[in-house]
């Protein structure tokens, strides 16, 4: 029950493509790649990170929306396989061959996970022979790890829990609680620390994408990264910070669209024989603050302990 292997790609919408693309090689390093040949059903901005004809794809719509997620599998045996899976568990599978050829793999098929989050399985993506050029020197960590992570918000943590590892044979890596308000569970198919992380807060609808994370192998492409982004009048979101699960050095900024991006180096890799689930009760062991410094953890936890006194009423 390992079919899934990585996060391979993700789709998402933008109303302005002309200025994603800008931000995408001049602060993030990608390659804008070409379309397929029969073309796309929507304008489409293609995007590399590596030898694949893409890892980033933004469809022309509103801003910030999430088209799919996309999961390889590791052949078209396991595709079968996972499908006949999903279709007992009472999932409902559509095969999509028109989709594949616009994505450029060999099979696609497209369901939605319980919260109604879309999702495409695949296998055979298309392999460039024109290398990876990126015009600031980014080199990305992806092979079996895939694109990056993304974290999403669901709405029923049991629920998305039996989806996503009990299903799909997911692993579990760690959990963080946010003083009572917020759990976000960590999961992955791959060697990365986690290549999908989904988290319920009360008053937070389910269904939306938080953030998408893009891994260097160079501290310095980071750093470059950040000083074009407070040169350019990127708008960011965190400063640079330590993770404390996935060791990520990283920042976070704001795409044209909205969309969340982080940006690090050094990610955690986990070995599935020896790994222990973490529980952590922070996301940082120091940075991360936004850029006028504030505590944002301390005061969820502030909040979170004033909820409580108001719910036992206590003064």
């Amino acid at each position: 029950m390992n079919e899934v292997t990585a996060l391979g790609y993700v789709v998402v919408t933008a109303s302005d493509l002309g200025a994603w693309a800008t931000f995408a090689k001049d602060c993030l390093g990608l390659q804008v790649a070409p379309g397929p040949d029969g073309g796309t059903d929507r304008e489409t901005l293609f995007l590399r990170t590596d030898e694949r004809s893409w890892r980033l794809a933004l469809e022309e719509g509103d801003n910030a929306g999430l088209v799919a997620l996309g999961f390889e599998v590791n052949s078209n045996q396991g595709l079968t396989s996972l499908c006949a899976r999903l279709e007992s568990a009472g999932v409902p599978v559509k095969e999509a061959p028109e989709l594949a050829a616009q994505r450029r793999v060999s099979r696609l098929v497209q369901l939605n996970d319980p919260t109604g989050i879309p999702l495409e399985f695949f296998c055979g993506a298309t392999i460039e022979k024109e290398p990876f050029i990126s015009s600031r020197g980014a080199r990305f960590v992806t092979g079996a790890q895939g694109i990056g992570h993304g974290v999403v918000t669901v709405n029923d943590l049991e629920e998305t829990a039996d989806f996503y590892i009990g299903l799909l044979g997911f692993r579990l890596t760690d959990v963080i609680r946010f003083g009572g308000m917020a759990e976000l569970n960590f999961t992955s198919p791959s060697p990365r620390h986690h290549s999908l992380a989904y988290v319920s807060m009360p008053g937070m609808p389910g269904g939306g994408l938080q953030h998408i994370m893009l891994e260097v192998d160079d501290i310095d492409t980071v750093g470059r990264a950040l000083d074009y982004c407070m040169d350019n009048g990127v708008a960011i979101e965190s400063m640079l910070g330590k993770h404390t699960n996935d060791h990520m050095i990283s920042f976070y900024c704001q795409s044209p669209s909205g969309l969340t991006i982080e940006y690090g180096w050094n990610g955690r890799q986990i070995d599935n024989a020896t790994h222990q689930v973490g529980r952590y009760d922070s996301a940082s062991y120091w940075g991360h603050r936004p850029p006028d410094g504030r505590d944002r953890e301390a005061e969820m936890k502030k909040m979170a302990d004033a909820m409580k006194a108001a719910q036992t009423g206590d003064s």
